[in-house]
């Protein structure tokens, strides 16, 4: 054998030997990633799917909450309606279903939407217990039907200006959280 066959021989085996270990190298790790890349999106379209139901139930409850304070908050009282005591309480509750399944639920959702939450409760609770605090008088007083009056009023205008606003924004959050639509730069 002259010089440069076996120079081919020695140098070509083991460039050889290095690609198919190169190939079955790249192939191995390839379908490692491929297997854990699976278990990933199982992985998180199981929590975005947890998150989507999380989302769906607080939306609900919130939007109960809501309609309970309005109904409350409204300054018109309807013949055949609960009387304000009984719409007091009915709201109290659910608020307080709201605040509940949201406090249980809270890591599923960033913290910027969390502190959201957590002020529109706030916006739908403390109008409520202002106008509570009149319905345990049973005799006012001028000054104090004043007040409650002022009361209401101020409860009405919250529920009817501040929380559409609030909850505008937090289905909007929604929306991008669950990817059907982006904020607006």
């Amino acid at each position: 054998m002259e010089l440069w066959q076996a120079l081919l021989v020695a140098f070509g085996g083991n460039a050889a030997l290095l690609l198919v270990i190169a190939f079955l190298g790249r192939s191995l790790v390839s379908n490692f990633l491929s297997k854990d890349l699976e278990r990933f999106k199982i992985r998180f379209s199981k929590l975005h799917e947890k998150r989507a139901e999380v989302l769906a139930e607080l939306y609900k409850l919130l939007v109960a909450a809501v309609w309970a304070t309005e109904s409350f908050a409204t300054p018109l009282e309807l013949a055949g309606e609960p009387d304000k005591k009984v719409k007091f309480q009915e709201a109290m509750k659910a608020i307080a279903e709201y605040f509940r399944f949201f406090d249980q639920h809270r890591i599923y959702l960033p913290a910027a939407l969390c502190a959201s939450l957590e002020d529109f409760a706030k916006k739908l609770r403390a109008p409520t217990i202002n106008i509570g605090v009149f319905l345990r008088i049973d005799y006012p007083s001028d000054r104090t039907s004043n007040e409650k009056a002022e009361a209401c009023i101020a409860a009405w205008n919250s529920v009817q200006q501040d929380v559409p606003k609030l909850r505008a924004a937090l289905e909007a959050e929604f929306r991008e959280l669950l990817g059907v639509t982006t904020k607006a730069s």
